[in-house]
This record gives C-alpha cells, structure tokens and sequence, in this order.
C-alpha cells in the first residue's frame, strides 16, 4: 500500500526530492507554484529560525503530489506526506543558508544565463510573461531564488568535491556484474542521418553513393539534416530493435546505405552499415569509463543524502500544528483525500 511504501521510503524520497527540486526549479509551466492563493483559514504550521511555513505552502506541495499518484493517495498517506514535505521545504531553507554560511557566491551572468535558458522552455516572451504572472513573483524574486538555487547548486558540488573511486573498485563492479550488464545482443554498428524533406534526403543519397566523404556531406548540407552522427562516432543496434523499414538493415552489406525511410511527416532517416557484430560481453576498456561514471554517481549521491539528513536533524524546526502531520495507528486510509 502507498503508507507502506512511504514507510519503507520516506527518508530516500524527501532527500532525493529535496536536492532535485532545490537544484533544478523552474522546470517549466507551474512548477514552482500554481499562484498563491489560499483560503482566509491559511496559518504558520512551523517555525524555522523565525520564518514561519504556512499552511498553505504545505497543501499546495500535498496536491502536486497527489496529482501525480492519483488513487494510490489515501485519507492515511495524507498526514505523512505533509510530513516528507515539510521536511522537504526545511531542507530547503536549510541548503540556502548553508551556502550563504560557506560564502559561495553566484556571478550576475550565472543568472542571467540560467534565466535565458529557463525562458528558452517557452514558446513565446509573452508565455514566460503569464507563467510568471501566474506564480506570483515579481522578476526580481525569480532572480533570487534562481540565485540561491545556483548557490546550492555549488554548495552540493563542493560537499562531493571529495569523491573519488578507484580503478580496483571499477574491475570489481565489471567482474560482479558483466554478464547481467554489459552483455551486448547480435547488432550493428551504423551511422544515421535524418534529412528534412524528400528533396534534400535524395540529394544528400546521391551524393554519398558518388563517393563523397560523409562528414563532408554532413557539414554541406548541415541547413538540410536533423539529427547525426560523425562519422567516426558510429552507434550500435541491436537486430531485435530494427522494426519495419529498418530491418532492411539486417540483410545490408557492411559499408552500404540503405535506402531512405520515412519517419515523420516530411523527414528521411538513411543509414550506413559500418559492421555486423555479434552477441558478446564487452570488454572492460570499453566500459570502464561507463562504470567509473556510474560509481563515481552513487558517492556523490550518498554524501549528499548524509549532508542533507544530518541538515534536517540539526534544524532548529519548531512545529506549530501537530495534528496535522499526525499519523493515526494503523490507518492504512480508505479513500482519497488530496487536502484535508
């Protein structure tokens, strides 16, 4: 059951949720609020060195949430999820004022490069104008909170400035764990380019079967392609993943194209076989860069989660309603409540 599950996965969820929301806000349309409106009955639910959480900024997250999760959301899941969220927004506050605390800095055109690309997301100035109307801000309260989120953003890096692995960590993963995953099915390896229009895909074709080196075609007709690969950074394929017109891959000869295949409404995907390769595990000098990544990933992720837990435990929270965080003995809930 969804209690069950927040049980067993409150700390993991508020911790993970808190880092992503506080470094990377302003996704798009609504993600900071749905405007401030409350009802008259809105009150502080908590205090946190004096500022008071309101009410209502707990119920707006609590309805995002139960948007998201739909029936799964029950009258007995609602008090501890206002819990997470809570701790949540303490997190947050807390991130902030540690990285005023450690003097992390954030450059005027750190923002104003954030901002550009935040309203880059819109498909009009005058889209970013309501999406900013609507959540209540004035331009200057964006900038700031941009502001801080980019400071956290450093603070976070320099919390896992320290995260290392070495290279007998990464031959351990690969031995362990080969076979379940770097093991690669029969497959191809290919370039592709897709072309816009039909014109441009048969000009570009023709050109390539006359000999024409193909990074040389890429960047003539570079105003004509969507999407490509160079030619020395070819991809693999599996053959089970060639469907429909593709699979005409399969019988293609090494170091042919194929002909053009249509794949949307005025776009033409071609291919150029570079080799057959066969069911195999990869060999560590291929992956272990992969596998570097990845563990180097996990570190960071669990220095950070110590960070913000042992954050949220020195918190000087002071919560103001208990009742409604309160979880009653048992209550699995029975029906959906999205507020109350």
């Amino acid at each position: 059951m969804m209690m069950q599950y927040l049980r067993n996965n409150v700390k993991g969820i508020m911790i993970g949720v808190v880092v992503v929301f506080i470094v990377s806000c302003f996704a798009g349309y609504g993600m900071y609020v749905r405007g401030r409106g409350s009802s008259g009955g809105d009150y502080p639910v908590a205090k946190l060195d004096g500022k008071k959480i309101m009410r209502s900024q707990v119920e707006m997250r609590l309805r995002e949430v139960a948007e998201q999760f739909g029936d799964r959301v029950t009258s007995g899941d609602v008090p501890m999820i206002r819990r997470m969220i809570l701790d949540d927004i303490v997190v947050g506050m807390e991130l902030t004022k540690a990285a005023k605390a450690e003097g992390i800095k954030v450059a005027k055109e750190e923002v104003d490069q954030y901002l550009a690309s935040m309203q880059a997301q819109f498909p009009t100035k005058e889209a970013y104008d309501e999406y900013l109307k609507r959540s209540g801000m004035t331009e200057r309260e964006l900038r700031r909170k941009v502001e801080e989120n980019i400071a956290v953003g450093k603070l976070m890096e320099k919390v896992t400035a320290s995260a290392s692995v070495d290279a007998g960590e990464v031959r351990k993963f690969y031995d362990a764990t080969k076979d379940a995953f770097f093991k690669r099915p029969e497959g191809y390896t290919v370039n592709v380019v897709a072309f816009r229009g039909k014109e441009a895909a048969q000009r570009g074709r023709a050109r390539l079967l006359k000999g024409e080196a193909w990074d040389s075609v890429m960047g003539a007709m570079s105003g004509d392609l969507g999407n490509f690969t160079p030619y020395d950074k070819p991809i693999f394929v599996s053959k089970k993943d060639l469907a429909d017109d593709l699979k005409s891959v399969i019988s293609l000869k090494v170091g042919s194209y194929s002909n053009l295949v249509k794949v949307g409404s005025d776009d033409y995907l071609m291919v150029l076989k570079r080799s057959n390769e066969k069911e195999r595990v990869m060999a560590f000098d291929e992956v272990k860069e992969q596998i570097e990544g990845v563990l180097l990933d996990q570190k960071r992720g669990q220095m950070q989660r110590a960070y913000v837990a042992d954050l949220l435990k020195k918190a000087p929270l002071e919560i103001l309603d208990e009742s409604i965080f309160k979880v009653a003995s048992g209550d699995e809930g029975e029906s959906s409540n999205k507020g109350n």
